[in-house]
């Protein structure tokens, strides 16, 4: 059969396809507009990107966004498309099987309840596990078209997979998944990533249809926070607090391990006792409770008194027989022990208020302010920089003789820890100063940003001063150890290293004019070790223990420090010695015992060409450093602590060949 014009033919069969053409593209390009999106079939939705994990020093995970699972039942739909009783019956067996949380009979008795309710979406099921979702997808039930009214909704949740542990330093979500508080505040615009956005159209039949546009936006996923958090030492830490709190019934309880080079927080520890008597972490006591620090404060009254007076630690104080009435003071102050005119390093070694008191009254009384200055250049007058965002990070109360509330007991008090205000992190930030031999760092949580494979880490103002001299540094470190040797710390010189340290007891309601029944107590130490080369220092504060039980720091607070520290020293303790460029002494337990090192200040003058030296009295530490520096070789008898007989006596004639035995 021929054609007719077969031309014409051609031309108007084209003209038709491209008409039709152009009116496909100017569909697609409506469907694909902004003017569009104005239909109620077309809608804008969010994309959210997965925000990224938080982890600890060595990756394990802290916190990370885990999706869960929401089961719902769409009844009207399963009833109009002919779901028989029987059908309802399986049903219930099977989500007494997968869940196992409930009878057949329950959940039969709830899908009818959900029918009577006349609920669309009536609530099955919540927060399902992978494997449950896997499980509910195989029943024979769910194969039905649009899986006979079974909905489930992908919801997203964080979790901290190790509980309780650092939680409050770790931080929380808000509703809208942004960062609350902690380190999910802090770090919250890496962390979230970027949300991206997509168009979507409704076809009856089909469901949601995602549509093409140049103006989706794909989402950007957040970065990995890799923080320098410990784990290991994180649970040595939480251990050792949480069992002085329960011993001491205490109301809190804070603990935090620093690096003393770095400023690295290694671990962080905050547990409040709960209704039920026992503890969680529900608030950072640590870095935002602030607290009038007692005689660990005395550490920076005696370094002032170095750097402005060139003083010594041999100077002398009148500490008034443990008891004295500062003028216009409402109560007596009172020594835990009675001292008279002793040495600087005495009271400061058994904690003097009054000795301490009377001493900067004495040289600053004419002009408080100077006091108040060099505590500044300390660094404890300046709000701390560990990266920690928000309203929970107090700038320290320090009053000024300009202040309506100063008067004339205000610089005394002042000097041993009452009347101004630090956080826990504020002290040990000042206490790791000293054990980096002056060298003021910053304390900080985040370490790192991972992208996939890619490891960048934090950028941070490295800017690091001594806060006073290498003289005075010197004198505070003999100061802090003479705490531990014949002072309130002495608990801890049964330990295989030296600690440095102050005790700390304040009284919280000393203003009250309330019995001594009524008065409560926050108990504290603070400290670093080994002291000749410290590794960490760490701050151990307990709130209101039971003073019928204890409430000195010294009964309180030192065992939780030791305990720390004891743990960490068997883990890394031979790292330590392999670092460490001193010689090693072998007693006869087999015991290897490192010597002073050679910064350490021990007078020469006791060594003598002819007799043997007297260590008797001495920490065996500096006895083995002093007898070292004589050649001498060492027998140790016994553990750590002071010498308390030697062979051959002191002063006895040296005979060549024959070692000295320590009796500790």
């Amino acid at each position: 059969m021929s054609i007719k014009n077969p031309f014409r033919l051609t031309i108007i069969t084209v003209s038709v396809l491209f008409f039709g053409a152009l009116i496909v593209l100017k569909i697609l390009n409506i469907i694909s507009s902004e003017e569009y999106s104005q239909f109620e079939e077309i809608y804008e939705k969010t994309v959210p990107a997965n925000r990224g994990n938080i982890y600890a020093a060595n990756n394990e995970l802290l916190a990370v966004t885990a999706p869960s699972y929401n089961l719902f039942f769409d009844l009207e739909y399963a009833l109009k498309t002919g779901v028989k009783d029987k059908q309802f019956k399986k049903l219930a067996n099977d989500f007494a099987q997968i869940f196992q949380d409930k009878s057949p009979l329950e959940y039969l008795r709830h899908l009818n309840l959900g029918i009577r309710s006349n609920k669309k979406y009536y609530p099955i099921h919540d927060r399902l596990s992978f494997e449950e979702m896997k499980l509910l997808k195989a029943l024979k039930y769910y194969k039905k078209p649009l899986h006979g009214g079974l909905i489930i909704e992908i919801v997203t949740s964080r979790e901290n997979p190790n509980a309780n542990l650092a939680v409050r330093t770790i931080g929380s979500l808000n509703e809208h998944g942004w960062g609350a508080s902690g380190l999910e505040y802090s770090y919250n615009a890496d962390l979230m990533g970027q949300d991206g956005k997509c168009f979507f159209i409704n076809k009856s039949g089909a469901g949601k249809l995602k549509i093409k546009d140049r103006q989706n936006l794909d989402a950007k996923d957040g970065r990995d926070l890799i923080t320098t958090i410990d784990l290991g030492l994180q649970d040595i830490v939480e251990d050792a607090l949480l069992r002085q709190l329960e011993l001491y019934e205490a109301d809190f309880g804070t603990a935090i391990l620093m690096e003393v080079k770095t400023g690295k927080i290694k671990a962080i520890s905050n547990l409040q006792k709960t209704q039920d008597t026992k503890y969680a972490e529900i608030f950072n006591h640590g870095v935002s409770s602030q607290i009038e620090p007692g005689s660990t404060i005395k550490l920076a009254s005696i370094m002032a008194y170095f750097e402005d007076y060139n003083a010594d630690i041999d100077d002398t104080i009148d500490c008034k027989n443990g008891i004295y009435q500062f003028p216009g003071a409402p109560i007596l102050t009172r020594d835990s022990k009675k001292l008279g005119v002793v040495s600087l390093k005495e009271a400061f070694a058994h904690s003097s208020n009054i000795g301490i008191a009377r001493l900067i009254k004495k040289y600053y009384n004419h002009n408080p302010q100077k006091f108040i200055d060099r505590l500044s250049s300390f660094g404890l007058g300046e709000k701390s920089k560990i990266d920690l965002k928000g309203k929970l990070l107090p700038t320290p109360k320090i009053p000024a003789p300009s202040n309506n509330n100063w008067s004339g007991i205000s610089l005394p008090w002042m000097s041993f820890g009452y009347g101004l205000n630090l956080t826990s992190l504020d002290i040990l930030t000042f206490y790791n100063a000293v054990a980096n031999n002056g060298y003021l760092v910053h304390p900080y949580l985040g370490f790192a940003f991972r992208d996939g494979s890619q490891l960048t880490p934090i950028e941070r103002d490295n800017i690091s001063y001594t806060i006073c001299s290498q003289s005075t540094i010197q004198k505070i470190k003999i100061l802090l150890s003479e705490v531990i040797k014949n002072g309130t710390g002495k608990d801890l010189l049964d330990l295989p290293f030296s600690v440095s340290g102050k005790t700390g007891t304040t009284v919280k309601n000393y203003s009250n004019s309330s019995t001594d029944n009524n008065k409560q107590y926050q108990s504290s130490f603070v400290g670093f070790f080994p002291s000749e080369k410290p590794q960490y220092s760490c701050i151990v504060l307990v709130d209101n223990p039971n003073k019928d039980i204890g409430y000195y720091g010294s009964v309180v607070a030192i065992p939780v420090f030791k305990e720390i520290a004891h743990k960490i020293y068997i883990q890394q303790g031979l790292h330590w010695l392999n670092s460490s460029k001193n010689n090693m002494v072998f007693s006869d337990s087999k015991l290897n015992q490192p010597s002073i090192s050679k910064d350490r200040l021990i007078d020469k003058k006791l060594l003598n060409q002819n007799n043997y030296p007297n260590v008797v009295g001495m920490h065996i530490r500096e006895a083995l450093h002093l007898l070292e520096l004589g050649g001498y070789q060492v027998l140790i008898k016994g553990d750590l602590g002071n010498v308390k007989k030697q062979y051959p006596k002191a002063h006895s004639p040296i005979k060549p060949d024959l070692s000295i035995t320590l009796f500790i």
